[in-house]
């Protein structure tokens, strides 16, 4: 005769002692034994071990073909109906929302939640283990205040339990993830140290829900900055995984996860100790050894090499500080090549570059990063401009300059070239400065346009309706093309939205104007309501704009109305196209 607990013991003494790799084989034997003894019973449990083992190693399709079998023998056994086979569906359930098939997932839990209604009268574990298992199904499918409610009701359920500990745990541990998605930090860290604490706590081992626990709680520290503490956490989730289920996938995720931190906490280090700037360090960086092997790999093309570092990332603007170091930042440079050069070595060079050294005075090098890749390396002159603005070479005519935004042009002109013994990259990059001071004053007039009718028109509008909503997204449009106007009041290009208000700072106009947007915003950030003073503000601001218009020579008119001054400066732009065609027209005729 089979003996079943003899059995589950057995199994439950492999996972204990950390032997959990052997217990497929360990199962599988005892399928064979059960069905040698004809024990359908017996069966039953361990198909329903297998499902569980199965999901929990990321094989799906196994984990749901013990389950149809399980449901299938059950059904025979003339169980349909019982609690025990409500218990066989959460399990067959959970099985076919690990595998992403939620649908089929969703119609069996509530096939499990009639049947348990129906015997369960008073508070169940398997009762909490469903409304747990509910909370995860909405939640991976959008749903999640409702997977919230689910956990809540899976929550109390437990209190009234006795020696629920583990359960209690398992559902902070979902409460915790759930608060995370919902961008409840606070919140969900919370719940990961409860649930680690009590799991730490178990006399008799760990649960193998601990290591979800722990990554939590990994994540819990990484959002608040304690990359140690993450760092620790996950490395110890990874050792409970691997002991219980080998190198999974959920194994897969958390290695990467771990690598993430140790990465952020070697570049967070570095960044205390250095005292070089991103440019500096890039420059560095090339004259240790990007110098070196293009005149000893490319000596024949190296008097043809551009190398510098320009394009995207804060290091290029100059506004790179200890923050910057969370996330793509190290040593890291670009190499322009000709069209005719790149199609010659551009293969070659950037299989070379990519074997210059991985770290440099502490910091992981860009190239060993999928996002460091777009950034540094080895570029065609022409590409490299065409990826920045949508032009290899900068436009010829007014309408093409008006196709670029000026966080474009900004990007493509920032950073530092290191050398350029050519000259070709230098002056290809010089002619994207080279803006048509007519388009610079056309698009001026649009900025003006714009902040007299989301500012001086519609928000005035909005708060008669006392439409909140119109209000923000009108002082929204207004703050962009204030600053948009500063840029182009300094004849600049004005930077990504982030590093707006830090690029004003060096701005030699509109430093006024500048202050009094900050006011704006501060009172609207220290939760003012958005209709206090804004009005007042804005108007201010629209009074600087004019008289710094004045001073620049671009209007006479005192009017505080933006759409005026508009026309005023369209006016300007138009004179200044007619003089300068006019003096064209001399030089051809000479």
């Amino acid at each position: 005769m089979f003996d079943l607990q003899e059995f589950l013991q057995g199994l439950d003494f492999l996972y204990a002692s950390g032997r959990a790799k052997e217990a497929e084989s360990y199962l599988k034997q005892g399928l064979k034994n059960a069905a040698a003894e004809k024990d359908d019973g017996a069966i039953l449990a361990i198909l329903n071990e297998l499902m569980g083992y199965y999901r929990a190693a990321s094989r799906y399709e196994e984990c749901i073909l013990c389950s149809q079998q399980a449901l299938s023998l059950a059904d025979a056994m003339g169980l349909s109906g019982t609690a025990d086979y409500g218990t066989m569906l959460l399990n067959a359930a959970t099985g076919y929302r690990a595998a992403g098939e939620f649908e089929k997932a969703e119609k069996l839990y509530e096939e499990t939640y009639r049947i348990f209604r129906k015997h369960m009268t008073g508070p169940d574990y398997r009762m909490a283990s469903l409304h747990n298992n509910l909370s995860l199904l909405y939640s991976e499918t959008g749903r999640l205040e409702d997977a919230k409610k689910e956990l809540e009701l899976a929550m109390d359920t437990i209190a009234k339990l006795p020696d629920a500990d583990i359960e209690t745990a398992i559902t902070h541990t979902n409460l915790g993830n759930l608060c995370f998605q919902m961008n409840r930090f606070s919140e969900g860290a919370e719940h990961m140290k409860k649930a680690v604490s009590i799991f730490e706590r178990m006399p008799d081992g760990k649960d193998s829900h601990y290591a979800s626990a722990l990554s939590g709680l990994a994540e819990a520290y990484y959002h608040e900055g304690e990359l140690e503490e993450s760092a620790r956490c996950y490395e110890k989730a990874l050792r409970e995984i691997e002991a219980y289920y080998g190198e999974n996938d959920y194994y897969q995720i958390t290695k990467r996860n771990l690598e993430t931190v140790r990465d952020l906490l070697k570049r967070e280090k570095a960044a205390a100790a250095s005292e070089m700037t991103g440019l500096e360090m890039a420059k560095a960086y090339y004259e240790a050894y990007g110098k070196k092997m293009i005149e000893e790999k490319f000596p024949d093309y190296a008097g043809r090499i551009a190398v510098g570092l320009v394009g995207e990332g804060s290091e290029c603007l100059g506004f790179d500080d200890a923050v910057s170091a969370d996330h793509d930042y190290g040593p890291g440079f670009c190499i322009w090549l000709t069209k005719k050069d790149y199609r010659k070595i551009g293969k070659r060079l950037q299989e070379e570059y990519e074997k210059l050294p991985g770290e440099f005075m502490g910091f992981p090098a860009k190239h060993r990063t999928e996002q460091g890749k777009e950034r540094t390396g080895v570029f065609e002159i022409g590409s490299f401009f065409q990826y920045l603005t949508g032009y290899a070479k900068a436009p010829k005519t007014e309408k093409e300059w008006y196709s670029i935004s000026e966080e474009a042009l900004r990007t493509a002109t920032s950073g530092e070239i290191f050398s350029d013994p050519l000259g070709k990259f230098t002056k290809r990059r010089a002619r994207f400065l080279d803006r048509p001071d007519t388009v610079r004053l056309e698009k001026l007039a649009v900025s003006l346009g714009k902040m007299a009718q989301a500012g001086q028109y519609n928000f005035g509008r909005a708060k008669k309706r006392e439409d909140i909503g119109s209000m923000y997204f009108a002082m929204a449009e207004f703050l962009k093309a204030a600053c948009e106007a500063v840029y182009l009041l300094n004849g600049t290009y004005m930077p990504f939205y982030k590093w707006r208000m830090r690029g004003m700072r060096s701005l030699k106009k509109g430093q006024k104007i500048r202050k009094q947007i900050e006011e704006l915003m501060n009172g609207q950030m220290a939760g003012q309501g958005v209709e206090e003073k804004a009005e007042e503000q804005m108007e201010a601001i629209c009074q600087l704009i004019v008289q710094e218009l004045k001073e620049s020579g671009l209007t006479k008119s005192d009017d505080p109305f933006l759409e005026i001054q508009k026309a005023e400066v369209r006016r300007t732009a138009d004179i200044r196209r007619m003089e300068k065609e006019e003096e064209q027209w001399k030089e051809k005729s000479e």
